[in-house]
């Protein structure tokens, strides 16, 4: 292990000005913890030093140390066992023009988007012979519970803003009751036009996160309502609830590619292969999957795997090597012990996963305003819709993709070409499979 002083030493010899000269063998070393300095002398092998660290030990203190590193530099002679200095934080490029223009794009664009997504989910007709008005449309429903969600407004705020929505040519003729959203969440039917409509949304970036990464994680959402905690030892003491949200996020875009909803006890590492599984259902071919420490079982290594892509899941303190019938747990085990820098490459990936949680957070709020349980998985996913159509509103202007939308036209900026292969992608093209069919997502997929 290398000694804390070499390491200081080395910092004092590489600071200019910290180290000068006062006559043949005596130096000035600058103090790290003051304003002051102390005297070393050295001659041949001997040194001494003023500081109170070298009294006490009568052994090389990191003054000495640093003197000496810096008559070794001096000459190009680096000291046996120090250390290079870190490396700084790594940045990333951020093309400010697209960004810019995607910020101020969003609403604009926000209305015409998800209108032209919701062309996908099938009207409900009037039975025949029926009496009474004909029902509100499941588009016109979908569409004003996003658009409450994506404003931050109350029910009763949010249907203001449905006048500048009905001013735009071909969306709502009409303002349905601003009770719609609230009635629309209450419907356990909704989860699954929610669940196909998020990973309808990240289709059109199918090609960009192609042969790319998913990171799966999850992150809870507070609610309104408060629950009993452990009444039996703290008496009256009552905490928030929460709603667990679990999805795979694709690391070149940060879409959201598949979701899934639980309760605040909802465990992790079930899910890991469901949503995998989601991902590569909905036309992804992701090359590589991440997850932390949550999802490590060798179950999880084997289904990735078997999906197509190579798992990187960090080991825990008590894991062990034994491949217990999964082959790929021990060469992973391996991987991770004896060539760190290479498996972390590939796991920190996971950041990006993290990066969307904040996104999402910011942008629309952590809290649930929903009462019902029902009601509260409903306006999570309609969160979690809003997010993807703003990286959809992004990506647009970032990779210059024409979104095949009627009435929108995209500003002639300067974009900066992808640091991979992109084919031309469009909004316009569905998945070839029709989505929302058939009986609604159960509200605890972990079970």
């Amino acid at each position: 292990m290398t000694d804390p002083r070499l390491l200081r030493g080395a910092s004092i010899a590489r600071q200019p000005q910290a180290i000068a000269a006062l006559s043949p063998g005596l130096y000035r070393v600058a103090s790290q913890s003051s304003r002051g300095s102390y005297r070393v002398r050295l001659d041949g092998t001997n040194f001494l030093c003023d500081c109170p660290d070298f009294a006490d030990r009568q052994r090389p203190c990191k003054h000495i140390l640093g003197l000496v590193q810096h008559l070794a530099l001096s000459v190009g002679v680096p000291l046996p066992g120090s250390e290079e200095p870190t490396p700084g934080r790594k940045t990333y490029s951020q093309d400010w023009p697209a960004y810019d223009a995607a910020q101020q794009a969003e609403h604009p664009l926000f209305d015409p988007l998800l209108w032209d997504l919701l062309t996908s989910v099938p009207e409900s007709l009037k039975p025949v012979g029926s009496q009474g008005r004909p029902p509100l449309s499941l588009r016109v429903q979908l569409f004003q519970a996003v658009k409450k969600v994506h404003s931050l407004e109350s029910s009763r705020r949010a249907r203001g803003l449905l006048a500048t929505t009905s001013d735009s040519p071909g969306i709502m003729g009409h303002f349905p009751s601003y009770v719609t959203p609230s009635r629309l969440f209450l419907r356990p039917s909704t989860t699954a036009f929610l669940i196909g409509l998020i990973w309808l949304s990240a289709y059109p970036l199918r090609e960009l996160e192609s042969g790319g990464t998913v990171s799966v994680d999850s992150t809870g959402f507070c609610t309104t309502c408060r629950g009993a905690y452990c009444s039996e030892r703290y008496a009256p003491h009552r905490t928030h609830e929460w709603v667990k949200a679990h999805f795979g996020v694709g690391t070149r875009t940060h879409a959201i590619l598949a979701a899934r909803i639980t309760d605040e006890s909802g465990a992790d590492a079930p899910l890991f292969i469901p949503l995998l599984k989601e991902v590569k259902a909905a036309g992804f071919d992701p090359a590589e999957a991440v997850g932390d420490k949550a999802y490590l079982s060798r179950q999880n290594y084997e289904g990735a795997q078997a999906l197509g892509m190579d798992p990187y899941i960090p080991f825990k303190s008590n894991s062990t090597p034994r491949a217990g019938g999964c082959r790929l747990w021990k060469e992973k085990y391996h991987q991770f012990q004896l060539k760190r820098a290479e498996f972390d490459e590939h796991y920190h990936d996971r950041s990006n996963s993290e990066a969307a949680n904040s996104a999402i957070k910011r942008k629309l709020g952590e809290v649930l305003l929903s009462k019902d349980p029902q009601a509260r998985i409903n306006e999570l996913l309609a969160k979690l819709l809003a997010y993807n159509i703003g990286v959809l509103i992004h990506e647009i202007f970032e990779h210059h993709i024409d979104p095949g939308v009627p009435g929108i036209s995209l500003p002639s900026t300067p974009i900066l070409p992808p640091p991979f292969p992109v084919a031309s992608v469009a909004l316009c093209p569905r998945p070839p499979t029709p989505i929302l069919v058939g009986p609604a997502q159960p509200t605890n997929p972990s079970v």
